[in-house]
């Protein structure tokens, strides 16, 4: 375990070297928080009974799914994809932890920098600025970061079985933008599952995207609340098992197979 957590801070430090890189996210971050709140002032000035919420659920909802973006997702199918496209994976594989472990701790790692260094100051600009409201009560809050820790799980292991798909095609930028597109769209980052035509709502329910940023923005805005809650964080912890166990899998065919390139 100390190991694990050393492989955690090492993340951490070598995210914050990257101070442009930083700056440069959270001005993205804020600009499409302010966008978003844009966009649902507007439809709520065109038909304000129309979306089922209040106007001030709704730009929670948007500025939310900006602002957690910072740091769900960390990126370990690009880390992944460019250790192997160089050669620079046999590192990773002589360090003594498992590979899988390995890549959770360092994306832990830069969680805790994306919610400790953008997620939290942009969460306070939206509240300040953008409208973006508190959760109902303190066990919608508590619930709210256990959804998230579970929804970080889930991307994570997403990532890790995109990151795999490298090991046989070398290259997974064209996928990548194939699969990005998906995650925003059936994840309900910007529009709610709830507002999805009827047959698209029934595919977004059944895929472990929503468990990303669906669950824990409705349970935020409280939307889910009591039962339907519990039984959500129940939908986020299988799906989270069943990827943990995708990706071990995964990884234990692709290492068998590995050849390396370049180094």
């Amino acid at each position: 375990m100390s190991m694990f957590w050393s492989f955690t801070r090492q993340a951490f430090h070598n995210t914050v070297v990257y101070r442009v890189e930083f700056w440069m996210r959270l001005l993205s971050i804020l600009l499409a928080m302010y966008s978003i709140r844009s966009v649902w002032h507007v439809l709520y000035t065109q038909q304000p009974d129309a979306f089922g919420l209040s106007l001030g659920q709704m730009v929670t909802y948007g500025v939310l799914g900006m602002a957690l973006h910072a740091f769900i997702d960390t990126g370990s199918e690009w880390y992944i994809a460019t250790q192997v496209r160089t050669g620079a994976i046999d590192t990773d594989l002589l360090k003594p932890i498992d590979f899988h472990v390995h890549m959770l701790a360092r994306n832990l790692g830069e969680m805790l920098f994306g919610l400790g260094v953008m997620a939290l100051p942009t969460y306070a600009i939206g509240y300040f600025l953008f409208g973006l409201q508190l959760p109902p009560d303190g066990m919608a809050g508590v619930l709210f970061v256990v959804s998230l820790f579970l929804g970080f799980l889930v991307q994570f292991h997403l990532g890790f079985l995109l990151g795999a798909v490298a090991f046989a095609t070398l290259d997974i930028r064209s996928i990548a933008w194939a699969y990005f597109a998906v995650v925003s769209f059936f994840s309900g980052q910007v529009v709610p599952l709830w507002m999805f035509p009827d047959a698209l709502r029934a595919v977004a329910e059944v895929l472990p995207l929503q468990a990303v940023y669906y669950i824990p923005m409705s349970i935020y805005i409280g939307t889910f609340s009591g039962p339907e809650a519990w039984s959500a964080l129940g939908f986020q912890l299988l799906w989270a098992a069943v990827l943990a166990l995708c990706a071990r899998l995964a990884w234990g065919f692709v290492h068998k197979r590995l050849t390396v390139q370049g180094g």
